[in-house]
């Protein structure tokens, strides 16, 4: 299972997770039993074209869905929750703005209010331990992880995909690169807050 290594921005120690020093606890299951690493990009793989990378794919929503879960881990389960995943092609060109970190990536920055305009998009809903898919929001009581992923990635060795959590107003943005032939998580926009991020593997998994 790949997840994401943070740093604490306070101090040279260093935790796994979403937020430093708050436990993964889904309840009575392991981090082993929930949710399958490959879980959503098995449910929207044959939405992929031959110009989307899928290594990148899997390794992406392996990524977020880990941050999704460490998320839910720390608040209430009486709420819906809830990840809307999409491809994006719309993004504004050309323009200027850069993200500087790990090297630095295009700001992915969508047409409509500054938000992605997606070409395709899939809901689910994490309950009992598993990513159920929805045909439409509920709107009752409900946080959703929209996650926008950028199209046409076999022709790149970076991309930077754009989340954004329901609640909040601040995106949050993950930069991806193939380093060695193997895509990784470099860098997250919310590093400052956070800690810096590196993906690892869970070698047990």
């Amino acid at each position: 299972m790949i997840r994401l290594f943070r740093s604490n921005p306070n101090s040279t120690r260093s935790s796994l997770g979403f937020w430093p020093h708050m436990p993964y606890d889904v309840g009575n299951h392991s981090m082993k039993t929930i949710a399958r690493p490959n879980g959503l990009f098995d449910a929207i793989a044959n939405k992929l074209t031959a110009e989307d990378d899928r290594d990148f794919w899997r390794i992406a929503l392996t990524v977020l869905a880990d941050e999704f879960l460490q998320k839910y881990g720390c608040e209430s389960k009486t709420w819906n929750w809830i990840v809307l995943v999409g491809a994006c092609s719309h993004w504004i060109r050309p323009h200027q703005t850069r993200w500087t970190a790990a090297g630095g990536f295009a700001w992915p920055e969508g047409y409509k209010n500054f938000s992605p305009e997606l070409d395709w998009s899939a809901i689910f809903c994490f309950q009992n331990q598993k990513w159920e898919p929805v045909e439409k929001f509920s709107r009752k009581r409900q946080i959703v992880f929209c996650v926008a992923i950028p199209t046409r990635t076999a022709r790149h060795r970076q991309a930077a995909v754009h989340t954004k959590w329901s609640t909040s107003q601040t995106p949050v943005l993950y930069g991806f690169r193939k380093l060695d032939g193997h895509w990784k998580c470099v860098a997250a926009s919310d590093e400052r807050l956070r800690g810096r991020v590196s993906a690892v593997s869970d070698s047990h998994e």
